[in-house]
């Protein structure tokens, strides 16, 4: 102990904090932009439901026609952020339902995440009038 100053050393302190903070903070960051890429995928999906729904409820559409619009367009705007897509169409007399599945790319290592997406409305009918 000289003049009185007895601090211990901080050497090598500022070490063990990076070897702390910056894994932390990278894996944060990974969090965050998995949860835009599963929000913007989210979106997407929506948006191919919606469009294979609008083809598949025109007048004499087929729910076939608008199950290869959406998986289109599922294919057009996002093509590696949805690995794996798939949409199903149901049409009966009155209504049609767009249903659109996708597997989003994954930067966290440990999760695999998906999103499905639901668009229903009524089939288009020519009236008469009256």
């Amino acid at each position: 102990m000289v003049g009185g100053d007895c601090r211990v050393s901080d050497r090598g302190f500022s070490t063990v904090e990076a070897v702390i903070v910056i894994p932390l903070v990278v894996i944060l960051t990974m969090v965050v932009v998995q949860y835009v890429m599963l929000y913007h995928a989210r979106n997407v999906t929506e948006a191919a439901a919606r469009d294979g729904l609008r083809v598949a409820r025109g007048y004499q559409a087929s729910a076939a026609l608008g199950k290869t619009a959406a998986e289109q367009y599922l294919a057009d705007v996002a093509p590696k952020l949805l690995v794996a897509r798939n949409c199903d169409a149901q049409r009966s007399a009155v209504t049609v339902v767009m249903v659109c599945h996708a597997e989003v790319a994954s930067v966290v290592p440990f999760g695999s995440f998906s999103v499905t997406e639901q668009a229903t409305g009524p089939v288009e009918t020519f009236g008469t009038g009256g």
